[in-house]
């Protein structure tokens, strides 16, 4: 794996995320401290704000695309900006393998709550109208009960919550909530049995903050809710803000839930002038401790320094142990003004950052040094040199341009983190192609975003190489980003990923500097069957399986470091047992068994290998 990474701070952006105003300036600072070195290698071509193409088709890949991932699409939105920082919890992968999934559509003048649902077999038609009456956005969608919920918010800063008692069927009932309380928004929902959790952002200065994050909790599924608060640790006090200071509060959508543990729950903040923080709750809710994951200097006077800090891109996970592990955007920030609440970042900016609780607490000084960062293991993606150049090419734009979409955060950003019952890791996240450019994008050559994948065994501490979920050439010049992955539930004996992300023909956005004219955009869902890295040498008992994929027969070789029983299980998708092999006791070595797959399905499986105090089992596909 190459350990260069792309650091150039010659430009900067300044932002409001909750007005949603981008200004760009040039800052003039052209220090790098990049091993990897920009090469402008093409002209710019201008193109003008194009209608989407009628006849554009959001071709689905198949299953022979990429071994293991399988798409559908959900439904379409000319609503092309899903989150500001942090994508939401949207989908919901259910123990009987039903799924629930969500995202702001725009539908003609209406905006709302676009949902489908998976009974088991297949996706619902693409919906038409949305879940709410009201004017909507930002949806967040978890099971209540035996039935489901969505969170999301009104034009007027009340959240709105939308239920009904069995999911995928009947009607949705849908209230206001927090009418009477300070105006809220962009709102994240998990539940706890009968136990509602959600965290919204004000939509103006509340209690010291220039927007304050605030936890609202229900005991009794809705019925009743407590008065919100503004948790301790996360107060104006507790931070040290201040209207002369460079952190005077959060931004909207800068949070995440992690999936909820039985009583104990967490969630993730971030804000590039603040920090990073935990905020974890051992008894659902009423009581939170606070960690610091990364520290920031507070100016009292500007122009700051430029450093190195989140882009606010959060997500959080818990293991087995209840440890939180993160990811996040690193972005280079700086502040020009201390009494304003805008601030300028390098769009050029990259890098994935990876903590969990076990590690030293990070500094911006740490953010700033990818050598640092890779030693202690929290560098683990950034910009892929598709073409092993040794440089990181960008098409050549003029002026204030940039050649991609901007959307406030790095340029491998939006990642998601969930962690199974056995401690692996698996992370998503956009990163961009140096190598797929749309030279009639509006307002310049832009290059594509795609979706990545890697993953981490509990017993390795290396990252697996990142995949590029949406590489073929399916989707090479499409726009893949706001990925959602699923908690995980045991849907089978063995995990599945389940995501859902937006694909654009057009990079970028409707608002800020790329200005696209709207058009229709798509809501993908993606199943990816993760593969499982081979148990290091000195295991009891290894596994391979060969070829995968595979069609009539798969050879089975097992290698034994004592004498012992032989059994080969194999799982289909609903964990059911489907073949059944006692090969008997085996002699200490290598022995390859011969499986007859003839008879099975196309589709994934998983074949597991038992000893007498062992068992190890792979992924295999089956075509």
């Amino acid at each position: 794996m190459k350990t260069f990474l792309l650091l150039i701070l010659f430009s900067s952006v300044c932002f409001n995320i909750s007005a949603q105003k981008i200004c760009v300036k040039q800052s003039g600072n052209n220090e790098r401290s990049a091993k990897l070195l920009i090469k402008n290698t093409s002209a710019v071509q201008y193109g003008t704000p194009a209608e989407s193409e009628s006849d554009y088709n959001p071709v689905i890949k198949s299953q022979k695309s990429i071994p293991g991932v399988f798409e559908a699409m959900l439904g379409e939105t000319s609503w092309d900006n899903q989150t500001n920082a942090s994508v939401a919890n949207r989908i919901y992968a259910y123990p009987d393998g039903t799924i629930g999934a969500v995202w702001t559509m725009l539908n003609q003048s209406h905006r709302g709550t676009g949902y489908n649902y998976f009974d088991g077999v297949e996706w619902g038609p693409e919906p038409l109208v949305a879940i709410e009456p009201e004017s909507t956005g930002w949806p967040s969608y978890f099971p209540l009960g035996n039935g489901e919920m969505i969170v999301a918010h009104d034009t007027e800063g009340g959240l709105l919550i939308s239920k009904r008692a069995a999911k995928g069927t009947g009607v949705w009932i849908t209230d206001t909530m927090n009418a009477t309380g300070p105006g809220v928004g962009w709102p994240r929902v998990i539940t706890t049995g009968n136990f509602i959790h959600i965290i919204a952002c004000t939509k103006d200065d509340y209690q010291g903050l220039t927007h304050a994050i605030l936890y609202f909790r229900s005991t009794d599924a809705g019925n009743t809710w407590e008065p919100p608060l503004v948790l301790p640790g996360l107060d104006a006090a507790s931070l040290g803000v201040g209207e002369n200071k460079s952190f005077k509060g959060f931004n909207p959508d800068s949070y995440s839930w992690a999936a909820p543990k039985g009583d104990t729950i967490a969630f993730a903040v971030a804000d590039c002038m603040g920090g990073i923080w935990i905020m974890k709750s051992f008894d659902n809710g009423s009581s939170w401790s606070k960690t610091t994951v990364l520290t920031v200097p507070v100016f009292e006077t500007a122009p700051t320094p430029v450093f190195a800090s989140t882009d606010a891109s959060i997500s959080v996970a818990m293991d087995s142990q209840g440890i939180a592990h993160i990811v996040s955007g690193r972005m280079f920030v700086s502040k020009e003004d201390i009494l304003a609440y805008d601030i300028e970042y390098n769009p050029y900016s990259d890098g994935l950052i990876y903590w969990n609780e076990t590690m030293p607490q990070l500094d911006t000084t740490q953010l700033g040094n990818t050598d640092i960062l890779e030693s202690q293991g929290n560098l683990i993606a950034w910009m892929e040199d598709v073409n092993g150049s040794a440089e990181i090419e960008f098409p050549d734009v003029i002026g204030d341009l940039y050649p991609f979409g901007l959307y406030n955060v790095a340029l491998s950003s939006m990642g998601q983190i969930i962690i199974n019952d056995d401690d692996e890791i698996f992370v998503t996240y956009s990163s961009c192609r140096e190598d797929l450019m749309n030279t009639k994008a509006w307002p310049c050559t832009q290059l594509y975003r795609h979706l990545y994948f890697l993953h981490k065994e509990s017993w390795s501490p290396n990252w697996s190489v990142p995949i590029d979920l949406v590489g073929d050439i399916v989707h090479s010049y499409d726009e893949c980003v706001y990925a959602s992955l699923a908690f995980l539930s045991d849907v089978a004996t063995f995990s599945y990923l389940y995501i859902i992300y937006h694909l654009d023909p057009e990079p970028g956005i409707r608002f800020g500097i790329d200005q696209d004219e709207p058009g229709n955009n798509y809501v993908n869902y993606l199943t990816l069957y993760p593969p499982m890295s081979v148990q290091p040498s000195d295991s009891r008992l290894e596994v391979m399986v060969s070829p995968n994929p595979t069609h009539d027969f798969a050879n089975v070789v097992v290698s034994l470091a004592k004498a012992d029983k032989v059994e080969l299980n194999v799982y289909d998708a609903l964990g059911q047992l489907v073949i059944k092999n006692n090969y008997g006791r085996q002699t200490s070595g290598n022995h390859t068994f011969k499986v007859n797959t003839s008879s099975l399905t196309g589709g994934m499986y998983l074949f597991t290998v038992k000893t007498g105090d062992s068992q190890t089992s792979r992924r295999v596909i089956v075509e």
